[in-house]
């Protein structure tokens, strides 16, 4: 009786065992086909634009990697790696796993704290140089121009209508991922006010003004806004802890001395904020951002500027940014498209690079062709050490000097309208002389401190700053 009992039993994992072999056979032989096809088929991707970076290439034979067996060990990354419609899988992968809290804000990481912003009632005392008895009548900061709506403002690619997104209710407001916040069909990063970082900026500015009055030259101080201080209500700012960036350059200004001329930036692209003036897939801003912020320089620096109609209106095509790669599902970003702006007249430009050797490049490079995620090097050909453009046309107008981060590299061509030289120093990577020596060798007159807001306030900025501006 046992004995037939566990031959029943036997058969019946038997016949289970059958079972789920029928049922999976088809998945396996699917799985299979599609490992031959992926195999086999001839158009691989060889760039990864979800992560910006270039495909595992197939790998050379040779016979001591076949011995030690990497060989097959790099034919199974490139395999895994180029796998046809790899972009599209990942992107399916994460719009699934978006799927979960859509309709809720939701922070991964830690954003980290941002300092409260100092209420600012009026400027700062007497310069140094003047006498104590002499009191400047104090001069009220008026308060920042906040977007006209409490919705989140749109901006859209050239030829195209602006549109709303209809604000953060009905789960329009995605996620963060570590600090890039994504919105609908563009991404944004967080900025938090540093009390310590701006003193710091303070205190360089106003002994750079100082240094500089020597020599006869002066400093400009241009602060540029991220795009979430001009592109998202104050509303939705306070609800994800993020610091106004208009009473952060109102509190910088306002403790900044009056040897230096403070571009208030942030006004000045408030005013446009429906134009495209940001990028939906990179931190950086667009050329006509940099044409705005131009104009109020030239207003307080009291050039004329230049019209952007005089410009040679230039179309790079379309654009992914450094956002595409870290935001929360990226197939949801709009693409960007990049225009440039070609200054007239007869310049000159030449790129010092960091081996020391100069060269002529354009002013501003035709990248139409170049992959999608090159675009932004088309403003001055990228980053570099030390550039110089000559406007041969005006012999007789003055010298200045930019020092800059990437933000400043559409910014510059503009200039070349109201000056003779245009020396750029990216800080970053300039350490041949300081900013003393390099006035008084280069004559110059201006000197334009250009740089985005939240570099401005970071201890690795104001380490590079402090030595250039000796």
């Amino acid at each position: 009786m046992d004995e037939r009992n566990k031959t029943g039993s036997r058969r019946q994992k038997l016949e289970a065992h059958r079972r789920r072999v029928r049922f999976a056979a088809p998945f396996f032989i699917l799985l299979s086909v599609i490992a031959v096809v992926a195999l086999i088929i001839p158009l691989r991707p060889t760039e990864s634009a979800s992560e910006k970076r270039e495909l595992a290439k197939f790998p050379e034979f040779s016979l001591s990697s076949l011995l030690s067996g990497d060989y097959f060990d790099e034919v199974s990354l490139w395999y895994s790696d180029t796998f046809p419609g790899r972009d599209g899988w990942l992107a399916l992968s994460g719009e699934i796993g978006g799927l979960h809290g859509l309709h809720d804000i939701v922070i991964h990481g830690e954003l980290g704290g941002a300092d409260e912003i100092p209420v600012v009632t009026e400027q700062p005392s007497v310069p140094p140089t003047e006498t104590p008895e002499t009191t400047p009548t104090p001069v009220p900061t008026p308060e920042p121009t906040l977007p006209p709506t409490p919705e989140v403002i749109a901006t859209s690619p050239p030829e195209e209508s602006v549109e709303h997104w209809g604000g953060i209710a009905g789960g329009e407001a995605e996620v963060v991922f570590g600090n890039v916040l994504q919105i609908g069909d563009a991404a944004f990063a967080y900025y938090g006010f540093s009390q310590y970082g701006s003193d710091r900026h303070v205190s360089l500015v106003n002994s750079c003004a100082a240094m500089l009055e020597n020599y006869g030259a002066k400093l400009y101080d241009i602060l540029i806004p991220t795009s979430v201080g001009v592109l998202v209500s104050s509303d939705f700012m306070e609800e994800i802890e993020c610091s106004d960036q208009g009473a952060s350059i109102s509190y910088i200004f306002s403790q900044e001395d009056e040897r230096v001329g403070k571009v208030n930036v942030f006004n000045a692209l408030i005013e446009h904020n429906d134009e495209y003036l940001y990028f939906r897939t990179d931190h950086h801003w667009t050329a006509l951002g940099a044409w705005y912020a131009y104009r109020q320089f030239c207003a307080v620096a009291e050039y004329e500027p230049a019209e952007l109609e005089a410009f040679e209106e230039l179309d790079m095509g379309p654009f992914l940014g450094s956002f595409y790669s870290s935001s929360a599902q990226s197939s949801r970003l709009r693409e960007d498209n990049v225009l440039a702006y070609n200054p007239p007249g007869d310049l000159e430009m030449k790129i010092t690079a960091a081996e020391g050797n100069t060269f002529p490049w354009p002013v501003i490079t035709d990248m139409s062709h170049s992959t999608k995620f090159a675009k932004y090097m088309c403003f001055l050909g990228g980053d570099h050490p030390l550039t110089v453009i000559t406007n041969n046309d005006l012999p007789d107008a003055p010298n200045c000097l930019v020092v800059k981060d990437s933000f400043g590299n559409p910014f510059v061509p503009f200039l070349t309208q109201n000056y003779h030289k245009v020396y750029v120093v990216d800080y970053r990577k300039y350490t041949a002389m300081t900013m003393q020596y390099f006035v008084q060798y280069y004559e110059i007159d201006d000197v334009l401190l250009v740089e985005s807001l939240a570099m401005a306030q970071g201890d690795g900025t104001l380490d590079l700053l402090e030595w250039f501006c000796k």
